[in-house]
């Protein structure tokens, strides 16, 4: 007596829904100079796509963007090549093929000269 085993193989669908980015979250200026401002924050979801990150750094002394990075990789960004002294808003979003996502803001400045020769360092 031969025994027959049917094998009974269900296909399946997944289906993955994709959508806008998280914002960014946990912002900080974790370190600055006379020319440089360095920004960390944590990813949010990325909606299921590749994100990137965004920085605009708008100058608050004269009212306009001063300069605006992108990173592939985390919501890291080191700003160089700022003027001493100068307050900053800074704005960071992500952003992926199907939009970007809210903006965190970020208040800074660069030390003064003053600053920097009294060891006023973060």
């Amino acid at each position: 007596m031969r025994k027959i085993i049917t094998k009974l193989v269900i296909n399946s669908i997944q289906l993955f829904l994709s959508g806008q980015p998280d914002p960014v979250r946990n912002c900080v200026l974790t370190n600055r100079s006379q020319t440089w401002l360095m920004v960390d924050c944590e990813a949010g979801y990325n909606g299921g796509l590749p994100q990137r990150f965004h920085l605009d750094v708008y100058n608050s002394a004269v009212d306009h963007l001063q300069l605006n990075m992108t990173s592939n990789d985390a919501p890291v960004f080191s700003v160089g090549n700022l003027p001493p002294g100068t307050p900053f808003v800074l704005v960071i979003y992500a952003s992926n093929e199907k939009g970007k996502s809210n903006s965190v803001a970020l208040l800074g400045n660069t030390l003064s000269i003053r600053d920097q020769e009294n060891g006023k360092i973060q």
